[in-house]
């Protein structure tokens, strides 16, 4: 095996590195840039953002998102993160906890959670739920004991598994519980982290009433949130150099000592957050990873797909779930970035959570599939044939929620005094999520701000 070699004309001193521009790392990094400190993010493609990112793409004419994202009223540290950024007006923010749904049998329902205290506000939405029965709500009701408890005990539970043992009704459970998983694990129920499920749930109806408000994204995901955000780092003093692949750390006394790159090397560095995706680390760090098992982490894939209309059909909603259909979810681009409705191409979006099959479908076979979801939704548009379309398989979306999954994912801090961990993959108690991501990149960066005050 050939040696390798890093050219000692671009060693360099480092002060606080960040190894990663996904959200994770610019979270971190604009944390230590607001402390007045000077980090330097290191990020192998060649622009930053990760599986956040967006680009222009030709066949729609239009600028696409990675992968659809939806934010929560729950999402304290990404709601704190866009303020500071001064772009969380670009969210198209509900009035109430709304989710809206559509079947043949029922048509367009909705799930409104009424102001009231939690958790009054979900029985009260469940009890108006057109698509549920008075024992279905009363039925909701046996969760309470779990939902009050700590979750960590279901840890080795399916969601399955657990609704099941409280006896939630097959009703209950396509309607509501089941899709909720998918959105929220990427994860089908039958094989998604109990413990997660129940920690999402807490969040989301046992707290104030604003955290089950859905927001979305009314801009393009790399304008909202990724070159904002290398844009504040750089101003606050901080830098990111992408096209700079990591290939070798060298440790030694019980700190990192090196970071090699294909830029150059990074000598002595105060301090290093590895924001990087599991199986990246586990090529850097092999027997570290294999001993806390990171390397047991699986990949869970997100398929999505566009489509846009030489006809101008909306949908009943922004945001609008299709139980039991391919297409789980469909977003309307139109409604979403306050495009009026008529005279207006239609321009839809479905989301395919947890896609284990349907990413091995061939473009033309998801096109298909989710034209005709969408028909049934919209007749108009079963005569009508999509002037554009792109499919996106994001084959490693999140990590695959399984029960005991928990027990993988590494906390922030390592057996070296100068490395940190960040992602929404690490011990954050949270799904693969922006806030995961957010909340992690800050907590990292928190524990060098009080390592370094301490060492004054």
């Amino acid at each position: 095996m050939k040696e390798t070699v890093f050219d000692p004309v671009f060693d360099q001193k480092a002060d606080i590195l960040v190894l990663g521009a996904g959200v994770a790392g610019l979270s971190a990094a604009l944390r230590l840039a607001d402390a007045g400190r000077q980090p330097l993010v290191l990020e192998a493609a060649p622009a930053p953002g990760g599986r956040a990112r967006s680009w222009f793409d030709p066949t729609c004419a239009e600028e696409l998102d990675n992968g659809p994202h939806l934010l929560m009223g729950a999402y304290t540290h990404t709601l704190q993160l866009l303020n500071r950024l001064g772009t969380r007006h670009q969210l198209l923010e509900e009035s109430t906890p709304t989710f809206t749904f559509w079947d043949a049998t029922h048509g367009v329902h909705r799930l409104t959670c009424p102001d009231w205290p939690a958790p009054w506000h979900l029985l009260a939405a469940l009890a108006r739920f057109p698509a549920l029965s008075l024992s279905d709500g009363l039925a909701a009701l046996r969760l309470a004991p779990d939902l009050l408890s700590h979750p960590s005990r279901l840890e080795k539970q399916s969601v399955t598994q657990w609704l099941t043992r409280h006896r939630q009704g097959e009703n209950l459970c396509q309607r509501l519980w089941y899709p909720l998983c998918l959105t929220t694990l990427n994860e089908p129920p039958g094989s998604a982290n109990a413990a997660l499920f129940v920690t999402v749930l807490k969040r989301l109806f046992l707290a104030d009433r604003g955290a089950a408000r859905p927001l979305l994204p009314a801009i393009p995901l790399s304008r909202l949130l990724i070159t904002p955000a290398q844009t504040a780092i750089q101003q606050a003093g901080g830098s990111v150099r992408c096209r700079c692949r990591v290939r070798e750390l060298t440790f030694a006394d019980r700190r990192l000592q090196a970071v090699h790159t294909d830029q150059g090397s990074w000598l002595q560095p105060r301090a290093v957050i590895a924001a990087l995706p599991p199986a990246a680390l586990a090529r850097l760090i092999p027997e570290w990873a294999t001993r806390t098992r990171m390397t047991a982490l699986r990949n869970a894939p997100i398929v999505s797909v566009h489509l846009t209309y030489d006809y101008p059909a909306t949908l009943p909603a922004a945001l609008i779930g299709l139980p039991q259909t391919t297409s789980q979810w469909f977003l309307d681009r139109n409604i979403i970035q306050g495009l009026p409705p008529c005279h207006t191409n239609g321009r839809f979006t479905a989301v395919l959570s947890a896609a284990y099959r349907e990413r091995t479908w061939s473009p033309a076979r998801l096109i298909q599939a989710v034209h005709q979801d969408l028909s049934r939704m919209v007749p108009a548009l079963a005569h009508q044939t999509p002037q554009a379309a792109r499919v996106i398989k994001e084959h490693q979306a999140t990590f695959a929620a399984w029960p005991d999954t928990t027990a993988c994912r590494p906390v922030s801090q390592t057996p070296w005094d100068n490395f940190w961990l960040a992602g929404d993959w690490t011990a954050t108690g949270l799904p693969a999520t922006l806030e995961g991501a957010v909340q992690s990149g800050v907590g990292a960066a928190e524990k060098i701000l009080d390592l370094l005050a301490h060492e004054r």
